[in-house]
């Protein structure tokens, strides 16, 4: 793995994203493209009812910071979910979106079940379902500290490599849970462009010792 693959420069537009975009409506053909992807996710999930309350897109298309691996988050929120079919859609979203190779514009949907009292942090979300948005995102270009994200990416990097080279399957799992931890920190606490710090910063002698 490559540092490059994992710290790349902020995008940020003037404009949403035009291919699914007309100013800050969402394109008719683009909205019954996801509502026709969310549909099919339902019926290969098998449950009925599933107890929808909305079909939102959230994440960098739905926001000015988008680029070319932007992909749509298409979140599907179901009210009062059962909570033994909590694993199972976990496990068909894995299996949908691994089996579909689902494309708008050449742009890639990934499909998601978010249980309606699961709080979502994102810049923009917006509703297919209704055709509105439900928190409209502000054009204001953000201050990302890029020597932070490098040092962080590249002690994450240097974690994975060596769990991998040492076959350590509890190791890579401990650090997958780690960075959806600290994913998750991060958005409450600055949003999407945030940097979550571990209590001890991370150092160049932390890196050595990973290389």
């Amino acid at each position: 793995m490559q540092i490059s693959e994992l710290v790349e420069p902020v995008d940020y537009h003037d404009q949403l994203n035009p291919l699914l975009w007309d100013g800050r409506e969402l394109k008719l053909d683009v909205r019954y493209k996801l509502l026709n992807i969310a549909h099919s996710f339902i019926d290969f999930i098998g449950i009925s009812p599933i107890g929808l309350e909305d079909i939102t897109i959230s994440g960098s298309n739905a926001s000015f910071g988008y680029n070319i691996h932007s992909d749509i988050d298409l979140h599907l929120i179901v009210r009062n979910p059962d909570p033994t079919h909590l694993e199972l859609f976990d496990a068909k979203k894995n299996q949908f979106n691994s089996e579909h190779n689902i494309k708008i514009k050449g742009i890639d949907v990934e499909v998601y079940v978010q249980p309606k009292d699961n709080p979502h942090h994102s810049l923009g979300i917006y509703s297919v379902l209704d055709n509105h948005w439900i928190s409209e995102p502000k054009h204001d270009k953000p201050n990302v500290d890029s020597r932070e994200v490098s040092t962080k990416a590249r002690y994450y990097s240097g974690l994975i490599n060596y769990a991998l080279r040492t076959q350590d399957l509890e190791q890579v799992m401990n650090i997958w849970t780690d960075i959806k931890r600290l994913r998750k920190a991060g958005l409450e606490a600055g949003g999407e462009y945030s940097i979550e710090i571990d209590p001890r910063r991370v150092s160049e002698d932390d890196i050595a010792l990973l290389a």
